[in-house]
């Protein structure tokens, strides 16, 4: 080869890597512009994200890939007690004395998250020097292709102390409520055999008593059957009480089955004050019933309700001077057949509305000394209505009388043909 030839192909080796050189300068050049807007683009995004994390009220802060603190918000700084100074460019792990490093929050930052890029509600609980143990709630994620993490921090500590606490107390007002429903079902119990026990002999005083009035054993005088009187109407009182503890005794028991049936209310009603005339007669009492223009049907227990009927009738009665009325009226509207008994008696204290339909309830006024009763008739009767999914409503003034509704659902074939009447 020519010397000339050689020189033009050293020449030619030359400038191919001098172009090589020029190519590779250029790309470096190319990746370091890259890094740098990309670097320039994350301090924007860092600025941007601390704007965000000052608005959060619970602790926040950004960490880097590294998991070095980038930022935190002024929250992580009050209720940590840590200086920024102190935080950013650290290692999580070296904050504050090294009260982050929990094996808890090794394992989620550096094994959970990064397989799943967000994570919420992971719990942490933590002994922290200047805050003692705490439970922490923590949400991150990844950002940014994975180049920085969003932490954020809940100290739930106290919500769960509370809860506890409130659970604690539940359970222990549970055992309170079994224990005192135990007693509860024992008096049941007791006053329901009592009762049984009771009845037997009470009535064979009544059969005996009766048989020695009507002269079975031979003429008796005056002043023995003044006598015998005296008995037969305190073993009638006697029977009354124990029937009214045995009536209340299955209702508590839930052995109480009604037995509906189609039944005009107006009728019911009827039934209820005649039943009651001697002893409206006895007082010097007057009943005034307001009938309905039309029959008011309903699908009750007829007995049961008649009893209803007749014990807030009675009530009205005794709890009303002589020669005093008592008003019945009996009317419907679109859902209820009702049945309102007002009187002028002595009336309720707003105070003591809360002891009605109470069990051995009875409520003190000028009257209540001279009327017998158990406190259990009201009581007997809310159940009855209850349990026809019906409601008695009470209204009254102290002095000037009460008005009791009793109120049960229409029968549902009369409620469809109520339904074609046009109203008026």
């Amino acid at each position: 080869m020519t010397t000339i030839s050689k020189l033009a192909k050293a020449e030619t080796k030359g400038e191919t890597a001098r172009t090589n050189h020029a190519r590779q300068n250029k790309t470096h050049a190319k990746k370091i512009s890259a890094q740098e807007i990309r670097i320039a683009e994350l301090k924007k995004l860092i600025v941007y994200y601390k704007e965000i994390i000052e608005t959060i009220r619970e602790p926040f802060i950004i960490l880097d890939k590294g998991l070095t603190v980038v930022t935190a918000n002024r929250a992580f700084y009050r209720k940590f007690k840590v200086k920024k100074s102190d935080t950013e460019g650290k290692l999580i792990y070296k904050l504050g004395n090294s009260q982050w490093d929990s094996p808890e929050l090794r394992e989620m930052l550096e094994h959970i998250l990064p397989k799943h890029r967000i994570l919420s509600n992971y719990e942490v609980t933590h002994n922290f020097p200047t805050l003692g143990r705490r439970i922490m709630i923590l949400n991150a994620r990844q950002v940014d292709s994975k180049q920085l993490i969003m932490l954020a921090m809940e100290d739930v500590t106290e919500q769960r102390r509370l809860k506890n606490d409130s659970d604690e107390v539940t359970s222990n007002l549970i055992t309170q409520r079994d224990q005192l429903q135990g007693l509860n079902d024992a008096k049941d119990e007791f006053i329901s055999l009592a009762s049984h026990q009771l009845r037997t002999p009470a009535t064979v005083v009544k059969q005996y008593v009766g048989m020695l009035t009507n002269d079975y054993a031979g003429k008796i005088t005056n002043e023995q059957r003044r006598m015998l009187d005296v008995a037969y109407q305190s073993n009638e009182w006697q029977l009354e009480i124990i029937e009214d503890l045995l009536r209340v005794a299955r209702v508590d028991d839930g052995k109480v089955y009604l037995e509906k049936s189609t039944c005009d209310v107006g009728k019911q009603t009827k039934a209820a004050i005649k039943g009651q005339a001697i002893l409206f007669k006895s007082r010097g009492q007057k009943v005034t019933l307001i009938e309905p223009k039309q029959p008011v049907m309903a699908f009750i227990d007829q007995k049961l309700m008649l009893m209803v009927l007749e014990n807030i009738l009675d009530n009205a009665g005794k709890y009303s001077k002589g020669n005093s009325t008592i008003t019945v009226d009996v009317s419907q509207d679109n859902t209820d057949a009702m049945v309102s008994i007002k009187d002028k008696g002595v009336g309720i204290h707003k105070k003591d509305f809360g002891k009605l339909f109470k069990k051995f309830s009875r409520i003190d006024n000028p009257l209540s000394v001279s009327v017998r009763g158990t406190g259990l008739g009201l009581y007997w009767a809310k159940k009855i209505v209850d349990l026809h999914e019906g409601s008695i409503e009470v209204k009254s003034q102290l002095n000037k009388g009460s008005a009791f509704v009793v109120k049960v659902p229409i029968h549902p074939d009369y409620l469809s043909k109520l339904a074609l009447v046009p109203s008026k």
